[in-house]
């Protein structure tokens, strides 16, 4: 499929050279060329409203990327057709985690959250395909610091569809074949929709809390936080993750970082397990049995994000823990 494109570059108050591409429709090869353009360990991270699970399929048709994706799934766009409810056993099968925001209206593609194709077009036939709508993009690499956290609060504030979730729209929908007679929201359908689920993203990513601080002093200058990309998105993540805002001196961050992770469910149900010790394999297994990620992540996976767990421990406290290795058994934590 051709799509005709226009380049620009443009400069940064902070001299960072930004490409920007405009693409005009139909948009289905630009998106898709862009995310096969990508490394297979880049994830890929979607924002759109409407998608039909069809012309998803074939826009990651063959992409072994990991992906995430945040659509609105407003029951009456739903019962209308312009989304549709196979999206989530297709996620599900293909380990997609899906989350759904019914304030997504952005149309967004992005990679790694380092660069991104900003979109008018959703994920549809009339939205991406030949012969649909008049539609364009552009793609923005790379991605300023701020706007990459804009993206990590999105989805930190949507909610993961499970099982639960997925059924009870689907009850609705058989239940509300004619249109409802006013606009029905979210939670007239699913009535809790509070986050009492554990996610393995929900955990500390960055490997030191002192290379957290130093990246955010770096964004809070407008620059990236990390010469490492790897390291940059699990700086991004912790700093939305823990709510950290803007502005802080260095004292502040400290102050507030140990407030919000000693304070988040999942550290708390951690920090009980921790009664008055644990080691770290039955760390991961507690861990593994707990979270609800699709798929569930072998223990294998597991191995670096409680190596990251237990040094933030320590860290942000280590008045109350110490890590230890007792004799020829594995590595521990306990209260002191």
């Amino acid at each position: 499929m051709f799509s005709r494109c226009l380049k620009f570059i443009d400069y940064c108050p902070t001299g960072t050279t930004v490409l920007t591409r405009f693409y005009r429709s139909p948009l289905f090869g630009s998106i898709r060329a862009y995310l096969k353009g990508g490394s297979p360990d880049q994830t890929i991270f979607i924002f759109v409203p409407y998608i039909r699970t069809e012309a998803l399929r074939g826009l990651l048709e063959d992409l072994p990327n990991r992906a995430v994706i945040v659509t609105s799934w407003r029951p009456s766009d739903l019962r209308l057709g312009s989304s549709d409810l196979g999206l989530y056993p297709f996620c599900r099968e293909r380990g997609i985690a899906l989350y759904i925001n019914e304030d997504v209206h952005l149309k967004a593609y992005s990679l790694d959250l380092s660069s991104m194709i900003l979109a008018t077009g959703n994920i549809s036939q009339r939205g991406l395909m030949p012969g649909g709508n008049h539609e364009a993009a552009v793609l923005v690499d790379p991605l300023a610091a701020e706007d990459h956290l804009f993206f990590e609060h999105i989805r930190n504030e949507s909610r993961l569809v499970d099982d639960d979730v997925y059924n009870a729209l689907v009850q609705w929908l058989d239940n509300n074949k004619a249109p409802p007679e006013e606009d029905v929201a979210m939670k007239d359908v699913i009535p809790s929709l509070k986050k009492d689920y554990f996610l393995i993203s929900e955990l500390p990513m960055t490997m030191h809390v002192d290379a957290l601080v130093d990246g955010y002093s770096c964004i809070q200058r407008g620059q990236e936080p990390s010469d490492d990309a790897e390291t940059a998105a699990c700086i991004f993540h912790d700093i939305e993750n823990y709510g950290i805002r803007p502005g802080l001196s260095e004292g502040q961050f400290r102050e507030s970082l140990v407030t919000a992770f000693f304070a988040h469910p999942f550290i708390q149900r951690i920090d009980g397990f921790i009664a008055p010790e644990a080691y770290f394999g039955r760390i991961k297994e507690w861990i593994q049995s707990n979270c609800t990620d699709v798929p569930v992540p072998s223990r294998r996976e597991l191995t670096g994000n409680v190596q990251v767990l237990l040094r933030w421990f320590v860290e942000l406290a280590g008045d109350r823990y110490a890590v230890d290795i007792p004799g020829a058994r594995s590595e521990r934590i306990r209260k002191i």
